[in-house]
């Protein structure tokens, strides 16, 4: 075996040096690169929150300025003059306006655990049909103010899941408020709650409206966003429901999809696996 002699070795050393230098150098801007990334991100997330929030603030004030300002003409009624149908009127728009109020703090709350990491679930069998009825019943305000109309379908047959239900409920309620805030006055909106072949049990919620393009699609499925800006009946745009809604079906094992054209409305479908069989009794396994 040749021995290297004095330049070799040298040369060699330098080649090692040479080496563990590019790759320290390497590591150094690979690392830069990444706390750059970081950065940027922490950056948007903080600056996507604080636009939350200051929609949100306007969100919360609105209908409440509304609650304040009717409630007041009510009870001042004898100066106002007021008629009994703009009494009836104005106490739809109270209720309309507390409806409103109360699902946005509720939004507020359920994004706030999701983001905090505190969310608990409590699984149990789920009647898929009897959530969308009691989903219907509590959108109803809503509904009437957008003169919209909630039509369940029914093939009969059994729909139960394995899920949470006050989670199930929560994200159902998101996709049937967003079905209206999106739908034109006087829209029909469809609803099923059906069983698949595959034994899923699943919810589907159609509507009418403007529908949205796969972009808007993917901001809406993304917390602290929304598809547009600007003052319209729905106040907030759908991202934040439909990305808790979305949130909350995937965390069960479940699975959300949203289907849309432009011109032609949105289709979203909750499934939820079938509930888990009964604990077998004691004396069975030991049996077996």
């Amino acid at each position: 075996m040749r021995t290297l002699n004095r330049s070799e070795k040298a040369s060699s050393a330098l080649m090692a040096d040479f080496a563990s230098g590019m790759a320290e150098a390497m590591a150094v801007r690979r690392a830069a690169l990444q706390a750059k990334a970081a950065r940027a991100e922490a950056e948007a997330s903080i600056k996507a929150r604080a636009e939350f929030l200051a929609n949100m603030n306007h969100e919360l004030r609105t209908p409440l300025n509304a609650i304040i300002g009717f409630g007041t003409m009510l009870k001042e009624g004898e100066s106002y003059k007021l008629t009994p149908e703009q009494r009836d009127a104005y106490a739809d728009y109270i209720l309309q306006s507390a409806d409103l109020l109360l699902n946005h703090i509720d939004t507020l709350l359920e994004a706030a655990a999701l983001d905090g990491g505190e969310l608990a679930l409590d699984p149990a069998p789920i009647d898929m049909r009897q959530a969308l009825e009691e989903a219907v019943k509590r959108a109803k305000i809503a509904a009437d103010a957008a003169k919209a109309t909630l039509e369940i379908k029914s093939d009969g047959k059994k729909a139960d899941a394995w899920g949470d239900p006050v989670r199930i409920s929560q994200a159902v309620d998101h996709v049937v408020r967003t079905a209206i805030k999106f739908s034109p006055e006087g829209a029909r909106i469809l609803l099923r709650a059906s069983a698949g072949e595959d034994g899923w049990a699943e919810i589907a919620v159609r509507d009418r409206g403007p529908g949205m393009t796969a972009e808007e699609i993917d901001k809406a499925l993304t917390a602290f966003r929304e598809t547009h800006r600007g003052l319209d009946r729905s106040f907030a745009g759908p991202g934040v429901g439909l990305a808790i809604a979305k949130t909350f079906v995937e965390l069960q094992g479940g699975r959300f999809s949203i289907k849309s054209k432009i011109g032609e409305g949105t289709l979203v479908r909750i499934s939820l696996p079938p509930p888990k069989p009964a604990a077998m009794p004691a004396e069975m396994k030991l049996a077996g």
